[in-house]
């Protein structure tokens, strides 16, 4: 059980790190820095899913990045906005959202046992 927790908790961890790090950067570049900050959103779930074979780690992981980007999209107290309402915006929380949705949602690989 302790190890499960520790789990998760890495997990929502990691994913808060990914999420605030690609929400700095998603706008630099157009296509090339919002295209690679949602490659590293699904390589992160993704990973998460194959190496755990635990379901709630993942979801912890996908939680966390859509609910840091949900917090960064958010105007501050002093009226800054990590995130603009434009396409490059848009493409990086509605992206992030369903990348995350998607590799949580996708069914259970079984993989076949080998002598």
């Amino acid at each position: 059980m302790r190890n499960r927790i520790l789990a998760v908790s890495g997990a929502a961890l990691g994913g808060l790190t990914v999420a605030s790090i690609a929400t700095v950067v998603h706008a630099e570049a157009f296509p090339v820095v919002v295209t690679a900050s949602l490659v590293v959103v699904a390589l992160y779930v993704t990973a998460l899913r194959l190496v755990t074979d635990d379901r709630l780690v993942a979801t912890a992981g996908a939680i966390a990045v859509i609910a840091t980007v949900f917090m960064l999209s958010q105007r501050s107290a002093g009226g800054s906005v990590l995130i603009q309402g434009n396409l490059v915006g848009n493409i990086w929380v509605f992206g992030s959202a369903v990348i995350a949705g998607l590799a949580i949602a996708w069914p259970q690989i079984r993989r076949s046992e080998r002598d």
